[in-house]
């Protein structure tokens, strides 16, 4: 079935422009693996499609990953001159001026148009915390990696939440390359709250002090809330028929609404000091 898929889908590529989005990631095995995505249109409809997720068995190198996507190319009877556009996260492997796979694309395809991403540039903006938030953030990855590092602290904190009749009996490990893996950690630390603090004070921790300040607690929830927030914008953001002027729109409107909430914000501070 696979390969009948592979074939009807190269033989429509044979014959018409597409769009092509590379991704090269690591999976949970620690293997870096090269995904692309196709866009074209077909009997007047735009379709999306998975092409090919091709493993990288040696360096994660621009001429590494051309040469991946020029065999899948010449395996199948695709022509680059078809490809219309290449779309990529801005690393620069994808698009150095030198030696990057767009380069090296551009080299067989010189018409071919190169975009960053929409939705990894929005990603890559809201990475960025002030000092004060950030140190919350650093405290709640410590105090992850303290319980879900170390086994026998993570079977002692499940059953503490499962005697407290807990909601969740695990914490979440934060992966910086996941999008929303910072909201979802921050999330479960502020839910389970109570039980970290009762944990934290059973090992003498000074992790306790964090958990059981209000002040800290306050910047932790704040820092949910927003990151529920953008999680929510990202989530949005992708899918089937995303384009630009969709994605577009969002972004600028969730940029509006963060201008609001702020006007909001500092009208009720003047208010209660007025």
């Amino acid at each position: 079935m696979s390969e009948d898929i592979v074939t009807q889908l190269t033989e429509r590529l044979q014959s018409t422009k597409f769009a092509i989005q590379l991704d090269e990631s690591t999976d949970i095995a620690g293997e870096s693996q090269l995904l692309a995505y196709v866009r074209y249109c077909w009997q007047n409809v735009v379709e999306e499609e998975f092409l090919f997720c091709k493993s990288l068995p040696a360096r994660t190198t621009a001429d590494e990953i051309f040469r991946v996507i020029n065999e899948f190319f010449t395996t199948f009877g695709l022509q680059w001159t078809n490809c219309i556009g290449v779309c990529t996260d801005g690393a620069a492997t994808m698009t150095g001026r030198k030696s990057g796979v767009v380069t090296r694309i551009k080299q067989v395809s010189p018409e071919i148009v190169d975009t960053h991403c929409m939705i990894h540039r929005e990603a890559l903006a809201s990475k960025n915390l002030n000092e004060t938030l950030g140190f919350v953030l650093d405290d709640c990855v410590r105090i992850v990696n303290f319980i879900k590092t170390r086994t026998v602290n993570s079977r002692l904190f499940a059953q503490l939440c499962i005697e407290a009749d807990a909601e969740h009996k695990h914490l979440l490990l934060h992966s910086a390359i996941r999008w929303l893996s910072r909201g979802k950690v921050l999330e479960r630390v502020f839910e389970l709250r109570l039980e970290l603090l009762q944990f934290l004070t059973e090992h003498n921790l000074d992790l306790a002090g964090k958990v059981a300040d209000t002040e800290w607690l306050a910047m932790l929830a704040y820092l949910v809330d927003i990151f529920s927030l953008l999680n929510s914008l990202n989530t949005s953001l992708q899918g089937k028929d995303a384009c630009l002027l969709k994605t577009h729109d969002k972004v600028a409107a969730f940029k509006k609404k963060l201008r609001l909430w702020l006007t909001r914000l500092e009208s009720n501070s003047h208010n209660m000091f007025v």
